[in-house]
């Protein structure tokens, strides 16, 4: 098959696999996500550009034939493809943090912020200095609500119309922050026997190849949720909220007015990252299976509503419903019964805690034989970049701003 030819149909498998309301919505099927197939066809791209171009993946040119292997070829569209195509848009970052992809193994990521352009000196205030141009505005450390009208911070208001009649008022400007990423590298093999190929072919009609294919990609993609969630549990410290059930106050009816008390602890969260960032309340949640039962048996209120969903995505990390109508809430079935809660926002794919970007999602080696056992194997690859932003002078930069914890004393739990 030459390359012309595999050029040409590529465009249509390439939107054949970017089709489906999985890629338009996150796991509930509700919060869009418009930059996700956007993401997925850069690193469709990404991806036959490295096995066609790379020789080490066996989809090099024959010289002689100038054709590429056809067989390889088949693979690539036969399992690798529709393994990126279902794995990849399910890692828990396209839910909980920033997900931009890397043209090259080296790029910027860019979040954005306001900035007041001008000095503006404040009356009626002495001593108070005023804004500083490069401050910035919107964000949790210093709101000047005279910007743009009397210019007085004791009795703001808006300034006589005669005043700025005729002029511009004071200017904001956009600035973006830009860092810079490096993709590092994930790698696992298999080997199998041509009989046990045979075997699951002959007997249960299996493609033992596709088969190996996807668990190593679903397990590369449970290690990078893991790498994630360790990370964002780690940036904002010792958790500042415990939840010890023996401590609960008041005369319970039941045991899910108690269990109530972990909800209303995690909103205190989600407002404090409000207060934080000036972004919003915290709108996502990652809780253990022991966290998520407590949540599905607490008593059914205005504060404190139990969540209800269905398991969605392949990997360990899934959806399974919403708290409070506004909080996703995610189970991480690797996570103790002492893991502490996570509570986080993400306002867009530049407004978030963190950075995921994806480089090359997959790549396989090709099967090749072992010649000391004759035995076929194959490798996967990917490569990714990963970047936390802790410039405290700039709310977008500072992540932890967007994260709180809320401990569990598991010593403490009863369910009866």
């Amino acid at each position: 098959m030459q390359n012309k030819l595999f050029e040409a149909r590529w465009k249509a498998y390439k939107e054949a696999l970017l089709e489906g309301d999985d890629l338009k919505f996150g796991f509930d099927r509700k919060t869009p996500q418009p930059t996700k197939a956007a993401c997925l066809g850069l690193l469709l791209e990404n991806a036959k550009n490295d096995m066609l171009n790379n020789p080490t993946m066996m989809l090099f040119e024959n010289a002689a034939a100038a054709s590429t292997s056809a067989g390889n070829i088949a693979t690539l569209n036969r399992v690798l493809l529709p393994v990126i195509r279902r794995v990849m848009p399910t890692v828990i970052a396209n839910e909980i943090i920033g997900v931009q992809p890397m043209p090259g193994p080296v790029c910027q990521i860019h979040t954005l912020r306001v900035k007041y352009a001008q000095t503006f000196p404040v009356v009626g205030a002495p001593g108070f200095p005023g804004v500083i141009a490069g401050d910035e505005a919107l964000g949790p450390f210093f709101i000047a609500r005279y910007y743009s009208g009397n210019g007085n911070p004791t009795n703001p208001a808006a300034a006589p119309t005669a005043t700025l009649e005729g002029t511009v008022g004071q200017r904001i400007s956009i600035q973006i922050v830009k860092e810079t990423v490096t993709a590092g590298t994930r790698r696992l093999s298999a080997t199998w026997t041509f009989e046990a190929a045979q075997d699951a072919q002959s007997q249960h009609a299996i493609d033992l190849e596709a088969e190996i294919m996807s668990a190593m990609a679903q397990e590369i993609t449970a290690e990078i949720d893991q790498e994630i969630l360790f990370s964002l549990r780690r940036l904002p410290g010792a958790p500042t909220s415990i939840f010890d059930q023996s401590l609960v106050t008041g005369t319970p009816t039941y045991i899910g007015d108690v269990h109530a008390a972990l909800a209303i602890l995690i909103n205190n969260q989600a407002n404090l990252i409000a207060s934080r960032t000036r972004r919003g309340a915290g709108n996502w949640v990652v809780v253990s299976p022991t966290a998520l039962t407590i949540l599905q048996s607490a008593t059914t209120s205005a504060f404190a509503r139990t969540t209800e969903g269905v398991f969605e995505a392949p990997t360990n990390t899934k959806f399974v419903g919403v708290l409070n109508n506004q909080m996703r809430v995610y189970v991480d079935q690797y996570a103790r019964e002492d893991t502490p809660v996570l509570i986080g926002f993400k306002g867009s794919e530049i407004d978030a805690a963190a950075y995921f970007c994806p480089y090359v999602p997959l790549t396989a080696t090709g099967v090749v034989i072992d010649p000391a056992t004759y035995q076929p194997s194959i490798g996967l690859m990917t490569r990714y970049g990963y970047l936390e932003l802790s410039d405290i002078n700039n709310s977008l930069g500072n992540a932890a701003d967007y994260l709180g914890l809320v401990g569990i004393n598991a010593s403490s739990l009863t369910f009866l």
